[in-house]
């Protein structure tokens, strides 16, 4: 250290000792040899201890220089050196205390099946020891049975506190990973939306674009329509997207947005609608009854219906056409997307959308289809329980 140099603080110290539990178990058992020494040198002087007194003080206090590693040697170290010193007939002393303290040590590291044992046996010893010094006395019964008693009073409330740590520590990790599970499946959800919107929104531009581009000689107000239509496709698309990513900005903040409220299944035609303007053929059958459906149930085919389309727009060919199927029964609806085009070249692989739709399908309990239909094209099926589970 250098001249001048400030010294460790008391905070340091603590942290050092809490990081080398060994030194400190050692430094204790040198501090408390030393201190036992001393006090009884200093108490009983005028009393003439025998030179074997001195020996006894420093081994129950080094004793508890591995207390840690290991108490069952500590307690041993203990209870030999007060029985030497009590059969010497050396008079009391604190001394004494560190045969409690010893019991405690043990009984709190240490199962019952350990510390009894050793704790009666030290109960036997001590008594015997201090009977065969000074005579007997009545004193002795009390201080062996509290030699029994302290151990477990002490090790069941360390126990006790010990365990409501690790359960409010438990309770901590459950909060945490509850909160970490609530924010993966907002961000899962915002992802879904996001590609939905966004390949809706291109898909139907495209759509757009390529009637502009046929009739761009032949149809000029065709052309200025598409161009509004591809207008007003892009605005929506942004505000959607808007709303989606002012819910990831107001992470974290103490009074997120609401929610825009989700579009549902009321809204198919305007969505079948739209893709008609933009030249795809489709048409919608609605078998529904009962009441209405929940919003998340409503939500979820709306969004599988509208990524099914965009599918279509983007793989089927320029002149598929597709049927959309909305139906309701027995506690379920049902959505279903048929169309004429390619279909399936090869196996059907798992990309964004398909997982999406899946994804919602299961979150409400439900079941999702996709693949080639028997008469050609490409079908897509979803179940959803009207009461998710």
């Amino acid at each position: 250290m250098r001249a001048g140099a400030p010294g460790p603080t008391l905070g340091e110290m603590v942290a050092w000792l809490q990081r080398n539990p060994a030194r400190a178990d050692a430094l204790l058992g040198v501090a408390f040899a030393v201190v036992l020494v001393a006090i009884t040198a200093l108490g009983f002087r005028d009393e003439g201890l025998d030179p074997i007194a001195y020996p006894c003080c420093a081994v129950a206090g080094l004793a508890f220089a591995v207390r840690r590693r290991w108490p069952v040697v500590t307690f041993a170290l203990v209870i030999a050196a007060l029985t030497v010193f009590g059969a010497t007939g050396q008079p009391g002393g604190p001394v004494y205390l560190t045969t409690f303290l010893a019991a405690v040590n043990l009984a709190v590291l240490r199962p019952m099946r350990t510390w009894l044992p050793w704790t009666a046996v030290a109960a036997v010893a001590l008594v015997g020891a201090n009977w065969a010094g000074h005579g007997f006395s009545l004193h002795l019964i009390p201080v062996a049975v509290l030699l029994l008693a302290a151990p477990k009073l002490a090790g069941d409330a360390v126990r006790a506190r010990r365990l409501r740590v690790e359960t409010l520590e438990a309770r901590v990790s459950l909060a945490e990973q509850e909160t970490l599970r609530r924010v993966a499946e907002e961000r899962l959800r915002i992802a879904r939306e996001v590609h939905d919107v966004v390949g809706h929104g291109l898909a139907t531009i495209t759509l757009r674009a390529g009637v502009a581009d046929r009739l761009a000689d032949r149809d000029p107000a065709e052309v200025r329509a598409s161009l509004r239509a591809i207008r007003q496709v892009s605005k929506e698309s942004l505000a959607e997207l808007s709303a989606l990513l002012g819910v990831l900005r107001a992470e974290g903040d103490d009074e997120a947005p609401e929610r825009a409220p989700a579009p549902d299944l009321q809204a198919l035609p305007r969505l079948v609608d739209g893709l008609r303007d933009a030249g795809m053929d489709v048409a919608l059958d609605v078998e529904t009854t009962g009441a209405a459906v929940p919003e998340v149930v409503a939500a979820a085919g709306y969004r599988i219906v509208q990524e099914a389309l965009t599918n279509v727009a983007r793989h089927a060919g320029p002149d598929a056409s597709a049927r959309v199927r909305l139906t309701r029964r027995d506690g379920v609806v049902e959505v279903e997307v048929r169309d004429d085009g390619r279909g399936a070249a090869g196996p059907v692989r798992a990309g964004g959308g398909l997982t999406g739709m899946r994804e919602r399908a299961a979150a409400l309990g439900g079941r999702l289809e996709a693949g080639g239909a028997p008469s050609g094209g490409f079908r897509v099926w979803a179940s959803l329980p009207v009461v998710p589970r």
